[in-house]
């Protein structure tokens, strides 16, 4: 297949609260004249992010069996082979991985598996960075990964960091992938044509990091002292108690979290609470009213390194209204 008949892909990927689902409603918001597919990655058994995500035309597949890097591998195809047999032409498939992905495999699967490489072209490798909270990460394996095989690099949170700040983590990063471009936002906030439709990905830099990418089948291991942890409410929630324990959370457990966010089911508000945050920065907002038929449930993860299960679950049940 031509280069002309090919499905452009975006690979967005980042760790763990860079904002990948902010600038991919941004995107999308921008893209709205195209019908778009949007496969999302979660690392835990559950799915916050399409609470999230700007509901408009595009079709959204979520993967919640495992890491799309790692061993839903062949979900993956499934679906892309799937997307090809639709009637429907689709435009674009936009792929948010989960925070912990190593983007090697994910593109590994777009060169080797035939009749994905006959159907699809990789049009870019953005990787969010959290300006912020960078360093913290980098203590960990992904991050690394996630800078080394973009293509375009999307520092995000510039307004947390001072410019010597903001020198160091440039150069940091020319360090670490000196082919990137590197581009600069608050709160995910770019036009959507600024990294869309670029062809930037290019295959030569990306076998100069790994020359076995074509020949070798990747596993990827997460650290194991990295948990996610999920819970499911169907009792509203005191929104007094709510906001002490998260006052607790943030202050006292903030550095052992890496990410936390959901949908709260507060029995003193009629619209359910979308929260969101990353170690010690942490933001809630009232979405859409429940529908008359809708059940209401709260749900939330948190995806954090050395996390006891038992305080957060005891924590959870104070909560309850």
């Amino acid at each position: 297949m031509s280069t002309e008949q090919t499905i452009p892909v975006t690979i967005l990927t980042g760790f763990l609260g860079a904002g990948k689902t902010t600038l991919l409603n941004h995107l999308l918001k921008g893209m709205s004249d195209q019908k778009i597919a949007v496969i999302i990655n979660e690392f835990g058994d559950t799915s916050i992010d399409s609470h999230l995500v700007v509901s408009t035309k595009e079709e959204i597949i979520e993967i919640n069996s495992g890491c799309i890097c790692c061993n839903v591998r062949g979900d993956l195809i499934n679906i892309l082979s799937n997307l090809i047999k639709q009637e429907e032409n689709i435009d674009r498939i936009v792929i948010e991985t989960t925070g912990m992905a190593n983007p090697a495999p994910i593109i590994q699967t777009f060169l080797m598996d035939e009749q994905t490489a006959m159907a699809f072209e990789i049009d870019s490798v953005i990787t969010m960075v959290d300006a912020k909270h960078i360093w913290q990460h980098l203590k960990e394996e992904e991050p690394g990964q996630q800078i080394a095989f973009a293509d375009v690099l999307l520092l995000n949170k510039m307004d947390l960091i001072t410019e010597n700040e903001k020198k160091e983590l440039e150069q940091q990063l020319i360090n670490m992938n000196p082919h990137a471009k590197q581009v600069y936002t608050t709160y995910a906030n770019i036009d959507s044509r600024d990294l869309i439709g670029k062809r930037s990905f290019d295959l030569d830099n990306i076998l100069n990091i790994d020359p076995n990418l074509l020949v070798e089948t990747h596993h990827h291991h997460h650290n194991d002292q990295i948990t996610s942890f999920v819970f499911r409410e169907d009792r509203p929630l005191d929104l007094d108690k709510v906001n002490h324990w998260f006052a607790y959370l943030v202050q006292f457990k903030g550095e052992h979290l890496y990410r936390y966010k959901g949908v709260l089911y507060i029995k003193q508000l009629e619209k359910r609470v979308v929260f969101q945050g990353v170690h010690m920065l942490f933001a809630g907002t009232e979405g859409v009213a429940w529908a008359n038929d809708e059940k209401r449930q709260s749900e939330i993860v948190f995806i954090g390194k050395e996390l006891n299960y038992r305080e957060l679950a005891k924590g959870f049940q104070y909560c309850l209204a």
